[in-house]
């Protein structure tokens, strides 16, 4: 069977980019033959920031964009198509009548992310809920979001973000004490909280983010790759992470990341995440816990790498590649 993995967010989302990459690697070890098609990145970004609820409420362009984008899939004669952010719903009607099988991956609600106004969000969610009607499938990263889609009259099913594991857990009890912070510097509050912890530990920091220029601390080294490869070599050395987040997001693919790399996460911040990963077995711990993590290292990583085995791919993408394997 051939799959196209489409998304018109890939670079300018490193959490999207990590969950595409993950299903991507599932799909392959699981033996279907898959392709990553990115379309429209820089259209998609600019209707979000400037046009937003204007357009993006409207069933004239749900019909417009979703003809570009099933027109650009169709192109490549898949049998079966993902489809990730829940705008590509609109391309589901057409992608369906030339019997290409459609799954759609729902990452967030645009209008939660954006803050429309409660009347646009409302138009938002009856076309989303229209347009996927059709789909043959509805997933979702996130437990919780599972449950609000469903109060919005749309059925799907969770298919965590997954991980792989990186290394093991010999290597890990040997690494320094050394925090990672690997988010996005985007708020004056991560900034101060960063700030807080460095006066005391030593610090690596993604250099990422409007405020990245304000962070400056003798014990923060900041780092910035192209190759996600090479981040994950430097990140690999840091023995505990950190996730500051103060959006409201539903899961944050950073957990799953200092999971793979058998980092024990200390978070900070608000939205749903927290309770997501407590779904996932992830402990998420306060500020005040680091001393006690550090002097009981080999306890918390050993529980930790047990939450991997559970989190690892391509297991857990299974209700998916079981779908797909179905006539």
């Amino acid at each position: 069977m051939d799959i196209v993995l489409f998304t018109p967010i890939y670079y300018s989302s490193p959490g999207t980019q990590m969950r595409v990459d993950l299903v991507k690697k599932s799909l392959e070890l699981s033996g279907f033959k898959v392709r990553l098609v990115i379309y429209g990145d820089h259209i998609i970004k600019r209707f979000y920031n400037f046009l937003g609820d204007k357009l993006l409420t409207k069933d004239a362009f749900w019909k417009l964009i979703g003809k570009r984008l099933a027109d650009r899939i169709a192109y490549y004669n898949p049998d079966a198509v993902i489809m990730f952010t829940d705008i590509c719903a609109s391309a589901i009607p057409l992608l369906s009548k030339r019997k290409i099988k459609v799954i759609l991956s729902i990452e967030d609600l645009t209008p939660e992310y954006r803050k429309y106004p409660q009347i646009k969000a409302l138009k938002f969610y009856e076309l989303l809920r229209n347009y996927s009607y059709e789909a043959d499938l509805i997933i979702t990263p996130s437990f919780i979001l599972e449950q609000r889609l469903k109060k919005l009259g749309i059925v799907a099913s969770t298919v965590p973000i997954g991980l792989e594991n990186v290394l093991s857990l010999e290597e890990a009890l040997k690494r320094d004490r050394l925090i990672l912070h690997a988010g996005q510097l985007d708020d004056m509050r991560k900034i101060d909280f960063i700030h807080s912890i460095a006066n005391n530990y030593k610090m690596m920091v993604h250099d990422i983010g409007r405020f990245s220029s304000k962070l400056d601390h003798p014990n923060i080294i900041k780092y910035r790759f192209n190759s996600l490869e090479k981040a994950l070599e430097v990140c690999k050395k840091a023995s505990v992470g950190l996730v500051v987040e103060y959006r409201g997001a539903y899961t944050l693919s950073r957990t799953y990341y200092h999971t793979a790399l058998l980092q024990p996460i200390i978070g900070q911040g608000e939205g749903l995440w927290m309770n997501e990963a407590s779904r996932l077995g992830i402990n998420i711990y306060s500020i005040d816990s680091l001393e006690n993590i550090f002097n009981n290292y080999e306890k918390f990583v050993t529980t930790l790498a047990n939450v991997r085995e559970f989190l690892q791919i391509p297991n857990v993408h299974e209700k998916l590649t079981d779908f797909l394997r179905k006539k």
